[in-house]
This record gives C-alpha cells, sequence and structure tokens, in this order.
C-alpha cells in the first residue's frame, strides 16, 4: 500500500509557514502555545457543483492546496492559493476540520489494507458546503467529509453513493475524535 500525493511547489511551504505565523499571532490566541503538527500539503481541486460523473472531477474549477493543522484549539484546515503569487485563503476549523480528519483516517485504513498506489486529492465544492477526499487505485473511490454543510460519518463511498446520503449518514453529535 502506497499512498501517493501530487507534490507541491517550494512556494507553497514557504506560504504555510507564513500563514501559521499570521495565525499564530492573531487576537485571542494562546501565545504561549503556537505549536502545531500538520498533513499535507494535499492538491485540492475546487468545483462549481457536485460531481456526477468522474469526468466532472477531472475538470477543475481551481486548483491550490490544502493542510490539515492539529493544535491546542483542535484542528483546523488550511487553504493555499495555487498561484504564484497567493497566499493562504482561508482556515476552517470545527466540524468542517474534523470531518476532514476523520475522512482522511478512512481513506488510510482503506489504502493500508489495499495493494497498489492510491493517489489521493481533496475536492472542495464551496458553493455546496461540501468537502471530499478522493482516492484513486484501480477504482476511484470517495470520501465524504463535509456534504451540504454536515459532517459525515467516515466511509468510503463511489459516485453513486454521494448522491444517495441520508441523514443516518451524518453524525448526530458535536463531539469529534479527542487530539492525537
Amino acid at each position: 500500500m502506497t499512498i501517493a500525493v501530487r507534490e507541491a511547489p517550494t512556494s507553497v511551504g514557504e506560504k504555510f509557514d507564513r500563514a501559521m505565523t499570521i495565525l499564530a499571532a492573531m487576537p485571542g490566541r494562546n501565545h504561549s502555545s503556537t505549536g502545531y503538527r500538520h498533513i499535507g500539503p494535499f492538491p485540492r481541486r475546487v468545483l462549481e457543483g457536485i460531481p456526477r460523473s468522474e469526468a466532472d472531477l477531472a475538470a477543475p474549477y481551481s486548483m491550490g492546496w490544502q493542510y490539515l493543522v492539529q493544535d491546542a484549539d483542535g484542528y483546523g484546515v488550511l487553504d493555499i492559493s495555487g498561484k504564484p503569487d497567493g497566499s493562504y485563503s482561508s482556515f476552517r476549523r470545527g466540524d468542517f476540520a474534523l470531518g476532514y480528519f476523520e475522512a482522511l483516517e478512512a481513506a488510510q485504513a482503506d489504502a493500508s489494507s489495499t495493494p497498489g498506489v492510491h493517489e489521493l486529492e481533496i475536492v472542495d465544492v464551496p458553493s455546496a458546503f461540501t468537502l471530499l477526499i478522493t482516492m484513486r487505485a484501480q477504482e476511484l473511490t470517495l470520501y465524504p467529509a463535509f456534504f451540504r454543510g454536515k459532517r459525515i460519518v467516515p466511509s468510503s463511498c463511489t459516485l453513486e453513493d454521494l448522491r444517495s446520503l441520508r441523514p443516518k449518514d451524518f453524525h448526530r453529535d458535536d463531539g469529534g475524535p479527542s487530539l492525537i
């Protein structure tokens, strides 16, 4: 099992470092505790609508990078612009970040039990308040993290399954996983 992630340009790491410095200095932060851990960067594709076919997933609206960050305040998702002169565009916490963490864990668990190379990518659909993690090996597998504004119970699905998500597939509690 191998999870392959497209390599980010050096500038993405520099933008990440600048963003974390800015976020650590924000008012209301505990400045004595500015340590963090992160996973990423993961390639991020932004779509205009919920994908209905694999062709929809191949047509990017824009491209960038995302990091999953863990600090004393919990999890956060940091978006990094793919533009050469861009910086970070958002930092999101709460159920969005918890769903992201859980979907990454589900993808990693599935990849560890399946031979071959698995290509991972983040698909963000801002207009539908949706975030998916896609993993391609022999087949495309989706790991919805946040769907239509709600955190999803982590599991793999197909594009057809995605269209039929029901309330039973959503988290019912506001509690999330504890910090690692």
